[in-house]
Protein backbone atom coordinates (compact mmCIF):
# COMPACT_ATOMS: atom_id res chain seq x y z
CA UNK A 1 0.00 0.00 0.00
CA UNK A 2 0.99 3.52 -0.92
CA UNK A 3 2.39 5.74 2.23
CA UNK A 4 0.13 8.72 3.20
CA UNK A 5 0.74 11.25 5.31
CA UNK A 6 -2.55 12.60 6.70
CA UNK A 7 -2.03 16.94 8.20
CA UNK A 8 -4.91 17.68 10.73
CA UNK A 9 -5.88 21.33 11.03
CA UNK A 10 -8.87 22.18 12.08
CA UNK A 11 -12.01 22.92 11.11
CA UNK A 12 -15.41 21.84 11.22
CA UNK A 13 -14.63 18.23 9.89
CA UNK A 14 -12.33 18.12 13.46
CA UNK A 15 -14.92 20.08 15.45
CA UNK A 16 -16.58 19.04 18.72
CA UNK A 17 -19.82 20.47 20.97
CA UNK A 18 -18.46 23.31 23.32
CA UNK A 19 -20.44 26.01 25.04
CA UNK A 20 -19.66 28.13 22.36
CA UNK A 21 -20.89 25.99 19.38
CA UNK A 22 -18.77 23.51 17.43
CA UNK A 23 -14.79 23.76 17.88
CA UNK A 24 -12.17 21.98 16.78
CA UNK A 25 -10.85 19.01 18.97
CA UNK A 26 -10.54 15.92 16.69
CA UNK A 27 -6.58 15.26 16.06
CA UNK A 28 -6.20 13.58 12.43
CA UNK A 29 -5.67 9.93 14.02
CA UNK A 30 -8.29 9.96 16.02
CA UNK A 31 -10.00 10.77 12.55
CA UNK A 32 -8.43 8.33 10.83
CA UNK A 33 -9.76 5.65 12.93
CA UNK A 34 -13.25 7.03 12.35
CA UNK A 35 -13.35 6.01 9.07
CA UNK A 36 -14.70 2.49 7.80
CA UNK A 37 -12.17 0.80 5.56
CA UNK A 38 -9.78 3.37 5.43
CA UNK A 39 -6.64 1.44 6.50
CA UNK A 40 -7.10 -1.11 3.59
CA UNK A 41 -6.67 2.23 0.97
CA UNK A 42 -3.17 3.06 2.83
CA UNK A 43 -0.48 3.18 5.04
CA UNK A 44 -1.29 5.64 6.88
CA UNK A 45 0.52 7.95 9.50
CA UNK A 46 -0.59 11.67 11.28
CA UNK A 47 0.91 14.96 11.64
CA UNK A 48 -1.61 17.61 14.07
CA UNK A 49 -0.20 20.55 12.57
CA UNK A 50 -2.86 23.06 14.42
CA UNK A 51 -6.16 23.10 15.47
CA UNK A 52 -8.12 26.01 14.30
CA UNK A 53 -11.33 27.05 12.68
CA UNK A 54 -10.18 28.14 9.20
CA UNK A 55 -11.61 31.65 9.52
CA UNK A 56 -8.58 32.41 11.60
CA UNK A 57 -6.05 30.73 9.17
CA UNK A 58 -4.14 33.43 7.35
CA UNK A 59 -0.63 33.24 5.17
CA UNK A 60 1.68 32.25 8.61
CA UNK A 61 -0.45 28.63 8.35
CA UNK A 62 -0.24 28.26 4.81
CA UNK A 63 3.51 28.64 5.61
CA UNK A 64 3.64 26.15 8.03
CA UNK A 65 1.30 23.63 5.72
CA UNK A 66 4.36 23.96 3.14
CA UNK A 67 6.65 23.59 4.82
CA UNK A 68 5.28 20.19 6.49
CA UNK A 69 4.56 18.80 3.40
CA UNK A 70 8.02 20.22 1.94
CA UNK A 71 9.74 18.61 4.83
CA UNK A 72 8.22 14.89 4.22
CA UNK A 73 7.85 15.21 0.14
CA UNK A 74 10.14 12.45 0.39
CA UNK A 75 9.15 10.13 2.79
CA UNK A 76 5.33 9.82 1.43
CA UNK A 77 3.68 8.78 -1.67
CA UNK A 78 0.71 11.52 -1.05
CA UNK A 79 -1.32 13.73 1.59
CA UNK A 80 -4.17 14.36 2.78
CA UNK A 81 -4.64 18.17 4.71
CA UNK A 82 -7.97 18.12 6.49
CA UNK A 83 -9.44 21.93 6.72
CA UNK A 84 -12.17 24.07 7.58
CA UNK A 85 -14.37 25.12 4.46
CA UNK A 86 -14.28 28.95 5.21
CA UNK A 87 -10.90 29.45 3.83
CA UNK A 88 -10.04 25.68 2.29
CA UNK A 89 -10.24 27.50 -1.54
CA UNK A 90 -7.44 30.09 -0.17
CA UNK A 91 -5.60 27.31 1.27
CA UNK A 92 -5.98 25.10 -2.03
CA UNK A 93 -4.61 28.15 -3.98
CA UNK A 94 -2.21 28.90 -1.63
CA UNK A 95 -0.36 25.56 -1.51
CA UNK A 96 -0.90 25.38 -5.37
CA UNK A 97 1.11 28.56 -5.52
CA UNK A 98 3.79 27.68 -2.88
CA UNK A 99 4.69 24.67 -4.05
CA UNK A 100 6.35 23.59 -7.34
CA UNK A 101 6.69 20.65 -9.89
CA UNK A 102 4.47 18.25 -7.31
CA UNK A 103 4.75 14.65 -8.85
CA UNK A 104 2.50 13.35 -5.63
CA UNK A 105 -1.24 14.16 -4.54
CA UNK A 106 -1.76 16.83 -2.19
CA UNK A 107 -5.13 16.68 -1.50
CA UNK A 108 -7.25 19.29 1.08
CA UNK A 109 -10.90 18.24 2.16
CA UNK A 110 -13.27 19.63 5.34
CA UNK A 111 -16.55 19.03 5.69
CA UNK A 112 -19.94 20.61 5.79
CA UNK A 113 -20.82 18.40 9.61
CA UNK A 114 -18.48 16.81 11.87
CA UNK A 115 -17.10 13.79 11.88
CA UNK A 116 -20.07 12.78 14.75
CA UNK A 117 -23.34 14.65 13.41
CA UNK A 118 -25.81 12.14 11.97
CA UNK A 119 -25.67 12.26 8.34
CA UNK A 120 -22.37 13.45 8.24
CA UNK A 121 -20.30 14.16 5.15
CA UNK A 122 -17.34 14.34 6.98
CA UNK A 123 -16.45 10.13 6.72
CA UNK A 124 -17.11 10.08 2.89
CA UNK A 125 -14.97 13.22 2.54
CA UNK A 126 -11.93 11.33 4.75
CA UNK A 127 -12.33 8.04 2.50
CA UNK A 128 -12.53 9.51 -1.23
CA UNK A 129 -9.52 11.99 -0.46
CA UNK A 130 -7.90 8.88 0.51
CA UNK A 131 -8.72 7.77 -2.62
CA UNK A 132 -7.39 11.17 -4.68
CA UNK A 133 -4.31 10.55 -2.59
CA UNK A 134 -2.80 7.23 -3.55
CA UNK A 135 -3.99 7.72 -7.14
CA UNK A 136 -2.07 9.28 -9.99
CA UNK A 137 -2.87 12.42 -9.27
CA UNK A 138 -0.18 15.02 -9.44
CA UNK A 139 -0.27 18.42 -7.61
CA UNK A 140 -2.64 20.13 -5.42
CA UNK A 141 -6.17 19.58 -5.36
CA UNK A 142 -9.30 19.66 -3.17
CA UNK A 143 -11.76 16.83 -2.93
CA UNK A 144 -15.34 17.81 -1.52
CA UNK A 145 -18.37 16.26 -1.98
CA UNK A 146 -18.99 14.71 -5.79
CA UNK A 147 -15.98 16.83 -6.48
CA UNK A 148 -11.93 16.54 -7.09
CA UNK A 149 -10.97 20.18 -8.04
CA UNK A 150 -7.72 21.19 -9.01
CA UNK A 151 -6.07 23.64 -6.24
CA UNK A 152 -6.31 26.73 -8.35
CA UNK A 153 -10.00 26.29 -9.48
CA UNK A 154 -11.89 25.97 -6.47
CA UNK A 155 -14.76 28.30 -4.34
CA UNK A 156 -16.59 27.85 -2.08
CA UNK A 157 -20.30 28.40 -2.73
CA UNK A 158 -22.48 26.75 0.13
CA UNK A 159 -22.29 27.10 3.31
CA UNK A 160 -24.26 24.08 3.86
CA UNK A 161 -24.59 21.97 1.00
CA UNK A 162 -22.33 18.61 0.63
CA UNK A 163 -21.23 20.03 -3.08
CA UNK A 164 -20.53 23.35 -1.42
CA UNK A 165 -17.00 23.71 -3.77
CA UNK A 166 -17.45 24.26 -7.31
CA UNK A 167 -14.62 24.12 -9.97
CA UNK A 168 -14.53 27.61 -11.90
CA UNK A 169 -13.64 27.57 -15.43
CA UNK A 170 -12.28 24.48 -15.39
CA UNK A 171 -13.43 20.69 -15.64
CA UNK A 172 -12.94 18.80 -12.13
CA UNK A 173 -10.46 16.36 -11.93
CA UNK A 174 -12.77 13.65 -11.45
CA UNK A 175 -16.43 13.16 -10.11
CA UNK A 176 -17.51 10.41 -7.38
CA UNK A 177 -20.18 8.19 -9.51
CA UNK A 178 -21.50 4.86 -8.00
CA UNK A 179 -19.00 5.55 -5.21
CA UNK A 180 -16.42 5.61 -7.46
CA UNK A 181 -14.30 8.14 -8.82
CA UNK A 182 -14.32 8.93 -12.52
CA UNK A 183 -10.94 10.75 -13.62
CA UNK A 184 -11.34 13.56 -16.63
CA UNK A 185 -7.51 14.75 -15.91
CA UNK A 186 -4.79 13.74 -13.13
CA UNK A 187 -2.54 17.63 -13.00
CA UNK A 188 -3.29 20.00 -10.40
CA UNK A 189 -2.11 22.89 -8.84
CA UNK A 190 1.54 22.86 -8.19
CA UNK A 191 2.63 20.77 -11.23
CA UNK A 192 6.02 20.20 -13.18
CA UNK A 193 8.90 18.29 -14.84
CA UNK A 194 11.28 19.72 -12.66
CA UNK A 195 12.75 18.77 -9.03
CA UNK A 196 10.06 19.51 -6.37
CA UNK A 197 10.62 23.12 -4.28
CA UNK A 198 8.47 24.78 -1.87
CA UNK A 199 8.56 28.94 -1.90
CA UNK A 200 7.51 29.30 1.75
CA UNK A 201 8.19 33.21 1.58
CA UNK A 202 4.91 35.34 1.05
CA UNK A 203 3.97 38.84 0.64
CA UNK A 204 1.67 39.53 3.13
CA UNK A 205 0.58 43.30 1.98
CA UNK A 206 -1.69 42.42 -0.84
CA UNK A 207 -5.41 43.44 -0.60
CA UNK A 208 -8.67 42.91 -2.58
CA UNK A 209 -10.79 45.95 -3.31
CA UNK A 210 -14.33 45.17 -4.28
CA UNK A 211 -15.26 47.99 -6.93
CA UNK A 212 -18.89 49.05 -6.39
CA UNK A 213 -21.39 51.26 -7.66
CA UNK A 214 -20.71 54.63 -5.99
CA UNK A 215 -17.46 54.01 -4.35
CA UNK A 216 -14.75 57.15 -4.91
CA UNK A 217 -11.23 55.71 -5.85
CA UNK A 218 -9.57 57.39 -3.55
CA UNK A 219 -10.21 54.47 -1.78
CA UNK A 220 -6.81 53.50 -3.17
CA UNK A 221 -4.75 55.63 -1.28
CA UNK A 222 -5.13 54.14 2.03
CA UNK A 223 -2.71 51.33 0.04
CA UNK A 224 -0.19 53.47 -1.07
CA UNK A 225 -0.05 55.35 2.61
CA UNK A 226 0.39 51.44 4.23
CA UNK A 227 3.13 50.13 2.02
CA UNK A 228 1.04 47.63 0.25
CA UNK A 229 2.47 46.02 -2.80
CA UNK A 230 0.15 44.22 -4.36
CA UNK A 231 -4.00 44.82 -4.90
CA UNK A 232 -6.36 42.28 -6.50
CA UNK A 233 -8.90 44.53 -8.22
CA UNK A 234 -12.62 43.14 -8.35
CA UNK A 235 -14.30 44.77 -11.01
CA UNK A 236 -17.43 44.12 -13.10
CA UNK A 237 -18.18 42.02 -15.96
CA UNK A 238 -15.04 41.61 -17.90
CA UNK A 239 -12.61 43.26 -15.96
CA UNK A 240 -11.61 47.28 -16.15
CA UNK A 241 -12.38 49.99 -13.87
CA UNK A 242 -14.97 53.04 -13.78
CA UNK A 243 -13.77 56.27 -16.18
CA UNK A 244 -16.87 58.50 -16.46
CA UNK A 245 -18.11 60.49 -13.44
CA UNK A 246 -16.37 58.36 -11.06
CA UNK A 247 -12.85 57.70 -12.51
CA UNK A 248 -10.69 55.16 -11.48
CA UNK A 249 -7.80 55.87 -14.04
CA UNK A 250 -5.85 59.00 -12.07
CA UNK A 251 -6.02 56.86 -9.02
CA UNK A 252 -4.99 53.41 -10.67
CA UNK A 253 -2.15 55.90 -12.16
CA UNK A 254 -0.99 57.21 -8.99
CA UNK A 255 -1.10 53.20 -7.48
CA UNK A 256 1.29 51.83 -10.22
CA UNK A 257 3.45 54.59 -9.78
CA UNK A 258 3.83 53.95 -6.48
CA UNK A 259 4.76 50.70 -7.54
CA UNK A 260 1.99 48.37 -6.65
CA UNK A 261 0.99 45.78 -8.99
CA UNK A 262 -2.66 45.69 -9.38
CA UNK A 263 -3.89 42.53 -10.91
CA UNK A 264 -8.01 43.06 -12.24
CA UNK A 265 -10.46 40.33 -11.44
CA UNK A 266 -13.96 40.22 -12.15
CA UNK A 267 -17.14 39.93 -9.97
CA UNK A 268 -18.41 37.02 -12.35
CA UNK A 269 -17.65 33.44 -11.49
CA UNK A 270 -16.87 32.25 -15.06
CA UNK A 271 -15.72 33.74 -18.51
CA UNK A 272 -12.49 35.49 -16.64
CA UNK A 273 -10.89 38.76 -17.43
CA UNK A 274 -11.03 40.36 -20.79
CA UNK A 275 -9.09 43.72 -20.87
CA UNK A 276 -9.07 44.26 -24.60
CA UNK A 277 -12.93 44.45 -24.97
CA UNK A 278 -13.69 48.11 -23.80
CA UNK A 279 -12.09 51.00 -22.43
CA UNK A 280 -12.54 50.85 -18.60
CA UNK A 281 -10.19 47.30 -19.48
CA UNK A 282 -8.15 48.44 -22.51
CA UNK A 283 -7.24 52.11 -20.35
CA UNK A 284 -6.55 50.05 -17.27
CA UNK A 285 -4.37 47.81 -19.26
CA UNK A 286 -2.38 50.67 -21.21
CA UNK A 287 -1.58 52.12 -17.49
CA UNK A 288 -0.14 48.43 -16.19
CA UNK A 289 -2.78 46.81 -14.50
CA UNK A 290 -2.97 43.14 -15.72
CA UNK A 291 -5.89 40.47 -16.21
CA UNK A 292 -6.64 37.53 -13.81
CA UNK A 293 -7.46 35.54 -16.94
CA UNK A 294 -9.82 33.04 -15.49
CA UNK A 295 -8.08 32.75 -12.20
CA UNK A 296 -11.01 33.16 -8.95
CA UNK A 297 -10.17 36.12 -6.71
CA UNK A 298 -8.08 33.45 -4.27
CA UNK A 299 -6.32 32.49 -6.86
CA UNK A 300 -5.06 35.93 -7.73
CA UNK A 301 -4.70 36.61 -4.33
CA UNK A 302 -2.53 33.70 -3.52
CA UNK A 303 -0.19 33.75 -6.50
CA UNK A 304 0.44 37.23 -6.06
CA UNK A 305 1.26 37.03 -2.40
CA UNK A 306 4.06 33.99 -3.61
CA UNK A 307 5.18 36.12 -6.65
CA UNK A 308 5.81 39.32 -5.17
CA UNK A 309 8.44 37.86 -2.74
CA UNK A 310 10.43 35.77 -5.75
Amino acid sequence: MKKILMIGTGGTIASIPSEDGFVPGLDAKTMAKMVPGLNELADIECLELMDLDSSNIGPQHWQSMAKAIADNYAKYDGFVVTHGTDTMAYTAAALSSMLHNCQKPIVITGAQLTMGEQGTDAKRNIYFSFQTAVSDVKGVCLAFGDRIIHGLMAKKMCTENFNGFWSINYEPLAIVKDGKLVWNGTIAGGYGDGEFYACTELETKVAVVKITPGLPSDVLDYYIEKGYKGIILEGYGAGGVPNADINWLPALEKVLKAGIRVICCTQCLYDGVHLDRYPIGILANRLGAESAGELTVEAALCKLMVELKK
